[in-house]
């Protein structure tokens, strides 16, 4: 079948929902916290969390977290794969290098070091379609679209 960007955005529509993208998020959440601890904990400073672990629960249970965050830059492109349009592709660079720097940047690297297995989630998917334009995940929605006809 022929793909066009309005067939790809209306699956993906059906693919990013309130609870994909919630989960996706409470999991880059998990992992940022986690790499947080542990550089806190190589300071010697492994309590300097406790007092906004109410703040981090409430992020946990309800995935939001107010303010400019890594979890804003999330969304802003979780919109983009549903099919709304960048307005300004410096702001869409601004939330893809907030995210390849919080997630894939080492301490003493400047540039991201992002595994191949990333561009297969769902995260991934939206920053390629965010780089590259929704042409580039054809392939992935292909696959997408097998899987479902074999179900």
């Amino acid at each position: 079948m022929e793909w066009t960007p309005e067939r790809a955005y209306a699956i993906l529509q059906e693919i990013y929902t309130d609870k994909l993208m919630q989960d996706e998020k409470r999991r880059v959440f998990q992992k940022v916290r986690n790499q947080l601890k542990q550089f806190l904990k190589y300071l010697a400073i492994d309590d300097a969390l406790l007092p906004y672990e109410a703040r981090m629960k409430l992020f946990k249970d309800f995935a939001f977290m107010p303010g400019d965050t890594i979890f804003w830059s999330m969304q802003y492109l979780f919109n983009m794969a549903r099919g709304e349009r960048e307005a300004d592709w410096n702001e869409t660079e601004m939330h893809l290098n907030r995210i390849y720097q919080a997630l894939f940047t080492p301490a003493g690297l400047k540039k991201p070091v992002i595994p191949d297995s990333f561009w297969n989630t769902p995260l991934g998917i939206a920053c390629k379609i965010a780089e590259k334009g929704i042409e580039s995940v054809y392939p992935i929605l292909e696959e997408i679209e097998a899987e479902r006809q074999d179900d």
